[in-house]
């Protein structure tokens, strides 16, 4: 058995109403737990992610863009973690952060694809490719080693640091540490779990980033159920697999039948893939499977 989850996000937040609350188990001691989702935006008016219609301030600040920027300045194929809460059978949302798998400068470019701190980016037919040198924010999805783009912004002037924010997913065989292709160094992880969603912000290398600053997880605010969107990881030797970017882990004892060659969208709780409650409101608006 497997389950499919995301990468860009949206989570409906503090502030469920308490039938909602008593359905989803989220009660807890200083208020109520929301939904989170991750995804790609799709449509405008307010925004549409992972096909769920979320109602935003358009001065509302979104955490962590390049360059900076307000909610109403969001454009389709932008990755986003919304924390919102319900409003009928849409959403409000209540905390947006902008996920960009990487920033950084242009090292190589042609064919389709550039290179940024030794990352094959896959841009979408038709993009107009950056010069060399280019400092760029990339927005898309972690495709095992690569990155899918969703949508480029090219940055006016090189930034101070750089960033690269994915999946960990432990040390490789040669003791390397590695998100995606990116080599980090610099960095101390005897606190991460495999599967963690990592932010790291550093120096820019040929083949990776020099770490300066580490930051987990996908939302910024506290989350219950969360729908995500992405590519399945391979199974590790134990069967561990993630969404890459989503945080969410699962086990399989059928590694041949999780296949990272097209995007998912599935729900988890807890860290978990597939851990929500059965029957509840908030999985049926979400389109969670029991």
């Amino acid at each position: 058995m497997f389950r499919c989850i995301l990468a860009t996000a949206l989570a409906v937040a503090l502030g469920t109403t308490l039938t909602q609350a008593q359905e989803t188990g989220e009660d807890r001691e200083g208020g109520i737990i929301g939904t989170g989702i991750a995804g790609t935006i799709t449509e405008l008016g307010s925004i549409y992610v992972n096909g769920q219609h979320i109602e935003i301030k358009s001065g509302m600040p979104v955490l962590d863009a390049i360059p900076a920027k307000t909610a109403g300045a969001l454009k389709p194929g932008e990755t986003v973690a919304v924390v919102a809460m319900p409003q009928g059978r849409s959403w409000q949302a209540d905390h947006i952060r902008q996920l960009l798998p990487l920033v950084g400068p242009v090292s190589r470019s042609g064919d389709g694809e550039i290179r940024i701190m030794g990352v094959r980016v896959l841009l979408q037919d038709g993009a107009v490719l950056p010069e060399p040198g280019t400092w760029v924010a990339v927005n898309g999805h972690w495709q095992g080693d690569l990155v899918q783009a969703g949508r480029i912004e090219r940055l006016d002037q090189p930034l101070a640091q750089a960033r690269i924010t994915g999946s960990w997913l432990g040390v490789d065989a040669d003791g390397s540490e590695r998100v995606g292709a990116a080599r980090i160094s610099g960095l101390t992880t005897s606190h991460l779990n495999r599967g963690d969603v990592v932010q790291i912000t550093g120096q820019p290398t040929r083949d990776g980033i020099r770490a300066e600053k580490l930051e987990t997880g996908l939302f910024r605010k506290p989350v219950g159920l969360v729908q995500v969107q992405g590519y399945y990881s391979a199974p590790g030797p134990d069967g561990l697999y993630t969404v890459l970017g989503s945080g969410l882990i699962a086990y399989t004892d059928m590694p041949e039948m999780i296949s990272g060659d097209r995007p998912v969208v599935e729900c988890g709780r807890q860290g978990r893939l597939g851990d929500q409650p059965a029957g509840s409101a908030l999985s049926e608006q979400l389109g969670c499977r029991p």
